[in-house]
């Protein structure tokens, strides 16, 4: 069983880890990207919460649609693009308006 969902098992560890990392680093998150509104920092963790049933409905339809390689491949650039776009954001220390 665990040779067939290893990979199941992974991509839902990395997910819940990111999910724990995101949570430990509210406190800085808050201060450094929402202006000191605790809100705004859990309205963007939530707001991952609504994108996974929507990203797997969209993304099962690809799949249906195109092959599961496309949807796969779709998923893949878009958690790419999504890393190195956080990764590039300013903070508010920089002073952009």
């Amino acid at each position: 069983v665990f040779k067939v969902y290893w990979s199941l098992l992974l991509g839902n560890i990395v997910e819940w880890y990111e999910f724990a990392v995101y949570g430990h680093l509210a406190v800085y998150l808050e201060k450094h990207f929402f202006q000191g509104s605790a809100v705004g920092v859990w309205l963007g963790f939530s707001l991952t919460f609504l994108a996974r049933p929507l990203g797997g409905i969209l993304l099962g339809w690809v799949g249906d649609r195109y092959g599961r390689s496309v949807a796969v491949n779709i998923s893949i650039i878009g958690m790419l693009v999504g890393t190195c776009g956080q990764g590039c954001l300013p903070t508010l220390d920089c002073g952009i308006p």
